[in-house]
């Protein structure tokens, strides 16, 4: 079929833009979306195209052996601001040991999970550590959450687990109460339940707190905020145990959830961010019904194979080159460590559930353009395109087209950009989508703004 441009009537002018304008944030030089990796047409992926994620483990695990002392909380805090919960790093990584030692990627008694273990040992047995346990206070499910992956993990710490059990019978901080947020008992649920703790009475299970969180409530994607996003994909994450475990949601509930995650990949994709781009894709695999994958979830991939840095760390998205080139001996590795440390274990966490949960392939799509990165010219110039060609475009071309507009949608209603989003509604008219969700939405706010 041909791809010629049809011919089509000018778009209406957009409305004014609101008083303050459109707001597009900078993107990181990593954000352009189109795969770099993917062959000249005609031709085959390379033979180790499937092999970003291991790219990337590798690489994350390399940087984490390297930069072990920085997860001790009296290093961090010589040049780095001091954490409400000192030992966060520490947790973050045991958590991912407990990953990598379930999915049989390394054992607990390799070096860098003994290291690392002798390190969060000497950090429990700190009495600082005890004092900060002893207040029971917001941080009280870290403190136990620490201890009990200790446990996990072949360092018990009897006398630590036994306070945590005394705080948590006498409602420590009334974290278990129904007025608490939902994630935040979500969370210590999970703690509990994967810690072998008995949870207080009051406390509902994981999947009845689940189908009261963001991620069972059919969220409006178009209007997520970032710290919504992290709600929904940390609800994932406790509720399957990591892609361990099926989510316990119901079809219709499941099938619409996947989708929320499918078009948030792509606006995180869009936008180069590789911290929720990685929590995305391990949530994307969660949720896989199978092995299929999707071109985002392919692009995802090779773009956090792409933007790590040759040491293996994955700078996240306050990490900024021009900055760290400014800095010698441990204020570099300090800041280095400090904007790149919690993306770098996403990307291993992401990397190494997929032993669990394989994919058929992550050889980047062949055949159809990628889409746009989060830049209003852009997107215009793709909607232009969209337009002209729908109308003769082949059957795969148009369903690429398709799926790639709910992100693009989202991306010009979080930028308040009526232009980009009146150009977008006339591609999606092109599409015969405009009766359908995110796209019906959409014109409903655009037409808003204009009053």
């Amino acid at each position: 079929m041909s791809t010629t441009p049809a011919a089509s009537a000018p778009p209406s002018p957009p409305p004014s833009p609101p008083s303050d304008g459109p707001s597009w944030p900078p993107l990181p030089a990593h954000a352009a979306t189109d795969d770099a990796e993917a062959p000249p047409p005609g031709r085959d992926p390379a033979p180790d195209a499937d092999a970003a994620p291991e790219r990337v483990l590798a690489g994350a695990l390399r940087w984490i052996d390297g930069n072990l002392e920085w997860f001790r909380p009296r290093r961090w805090e010589e040049y780095l601001p001091p954490r409400p919960f000192r030992p966060g790093p520490l947790l973050e990584l045991l958590g991912l040991l407990r990953v990598l030692d379930r999915e049989g990627v390394l054992p607990r008694n390799a070096a860098l999970p003994r290291r690392a273990l002798d390190l969060a040992a000497e950090t429990a047995a700190d009495p600082g550590f005890e004092g900060s346990l002893r207040r029971g206070d917001a941080y009280f499910p870290y403190h136990l959450n620490l201890v009990a992956l200790l446990e996990h993990l072949g360092r018990p710490q009897p006398a630590l687990r036994a306070r945590c059990e005394a705080l948590l019978a006498a409602g420590a901080g009334g974290h278990h109460r129904p007025y608490k947020p939902v994630l935040n008992r979500l969370e210590l649920r999970y703690f509990l339940d994967r810690g072998g703790v008995t949870a207080p009475p009051s406390l509902p299970t994981v999947e009845a707190l689940l189908r009261e969180s963001v991620a069972a409530l059919d969220p409006d994607v178009l209007q997520l905020t970032e710290s919504e996003t992290y709600a929904l994909t940390h609800a994932v994450f406790y509720a399957t145990d990591f892609g361990r475990h099926r989510l316990d949601l119901g079809t219709r509930r499941r099938t619409r959830l996947r989708e929320t995650v499918r078009v948030l990949l792509g606006v995180h994709l869009a936008r180069g961010s590789l911290d929720l781009l990685a929590e995305l894709l391990l949530c994307t695999r969660a949720l896989a019904e199978g092995p299929k994958t999707s071109p985002a979830e392919r692009a995802g991939w090779h773009l956090l194979a792409r933007a790590a840095r040759p040491d293996g760390a994955v700078p996240s998205p306050v990490h900024r080159p021009e900055a760290l080139a400014t800095l010698t001996g441990d204020k570099a590795a300090a800041y280095l460590f400090g904007t790149c440390y919690h993306t770098t274990t996403a990307a291993a966490l992401a990397a190494a559930t997929l032993r669990h949960r394989p994919p058929d392939t992550l050889r980047p799509a062949t055949g159809t353009p990628p889409p746009p990165r989060a830049d209003p010219a852009a997107i215009r110039a793709w909607a232009r395109r969209v337009t002209a060609q729908a109308g003769t475009a082949p059957t795969p071309l148009r369903t690429a087209w398709h799926d790639q507009l709910a992100p693009l949608l989202t991306l010009a209603v979080q930028a308040h950009d009526p232009h980009v989003l009146a150009e977008l509604l006339t591609a999606a008219e092109s599409l015969g989508t405009t009766a359908h969700s995110p796209a019906r939405e959409a014109a409903a706010l655009l037409a808003a703004w204009a009053d």
